[in-house]
Order: structure tokens, then C-alpha cells, then sequence
């Protein structure tokens, strides 16, 4: 797996663990969130889709793995890549169930928000919401940084999590 947290770095995350299922904190109100909460899922959006799969059939997922990376970054567009990239590599190294989680920052303009069709729909992955995942507790019994935002100023810290397996 060090090679993995090593391609993290190249990739300019500056935060890359190995957990397991355990260390992820689920909480049905992230998924309440993503429905209520995210202008996308209004759109019905490909984006946030949820493949006619229940909240608890997306926790059994993510529970199936035994290891998992949590990635770090200030930058969206930057960990939408790196997850992505970090997937593909996994895959080829015969983790054939390896699989992003982090909402779509691929495109600096997104072209389902201006209602056109997606460049790429085969690179869009699920987000931490849809799967009722509770990034604030994860990352903070992690001992990473992630805090409410209070100004436009502020920082984000930004998670997302590559299942491996």
C-alpha cells in the first residue's frame, strides 16, 4: 500500500492514509444532506445518482473492503484526479474492485451544470453524502483538519476515499 501513499504525494495530495472500513463513520444524515442539502440532487443530476441502491446496501459496500485511502487536498479538481488516477493504477495492479468515492470536480466548468451532456460520465464517481459517510467525524478521528467554513476566505479541507480491493 506504500506505493499507493507515495503516488498520493506525487499526485500533490497532502494527506494520504491507509484506514480500513472501521475508521469510516456513517451517519444517515450525510445521506439526508446530499438529498436536501446539494442543488444537484434537485437536477437529478448524473452526478448524484444513486443506482437504485439504499443506504444500507451503499454502507455493505464500502464495509466489503478491508482497505481503504483517505485522501487530502485543498484543491477539487486535483482530488477528483488523483482518486481517479489512483483507481486505475490499483485496478491494473489486480485490485479489480478498486473504486473512487468523491463528488465530481473533474471539469473546471461543469457541462451538466450548464445543462449540456457530460464530456466524461464513465469518470463521474459517487459522492461521501450519498453514501451517509460523515467526512467531519472520519477525518477528525484521524487526526486530519476539517472544520466548518465560516468565511469564503477560509481554507477547505477536502476528503475523498479510494476502496481498495
Amino acid at each position: 500500500m506504500d506505493k499507493y501513499i507515495d503516488l498520493a504525494k506525487e499526485l500533490k495530495m497532502l494527506n494520504a492514509k491507509i484506514i480500513s472500513h472501521e475508521d469510516i463513520y456513517f451517519d444517515i444524515r450525510a445521506n439526508l444532506k446530499c438529498k436536501w442539502g446539494c442543488v444537484d440532487y434537485l437536477k437529478q443530476s448524473i452526478k448524484c445518482h444513486s443506482r437504485n441502491t439504499t443506504y444500507l446496501e451503499r454502507i455493505e459496500m464500502i464495509n466489503r473492503y478491508k482497505r481503504i485511502m483517505i485522501l487530502h487536498s485543498h484543491n477539487a479538481n486535483e482530488l477528483s484526479a488523483a482518486l481517479l488516477e489512483l483507481e486505475r493504477i490499483a485496478f491494473l495492479d489486480g485490485y479489480y474492485f478498486a473504486f473512487a468515492i468523491r463528488s465530481c470536480n473533474l471539469c473546471k466548468v461543469c457541462s451538466v451544470d450548464r445543462g449540456e451532456q457530460c464530456p466524461t460520465p464513465e469518470k463521474i464517481r459517487p459522492c461521501d453524502q450519498l453514501f451517509g459517510i460523515d467526512v467531519y467525524k472520519t477525518a477528525r478521528s484521524l487526526g486530519l483538519p476539517c472544520e466548518v467554513l465560516t468565511s469564503k476566505e477560509d481554507t477547505q479541507n477536502r476528503y475523498g476515499f479510494l476502496l481498495i480491493d
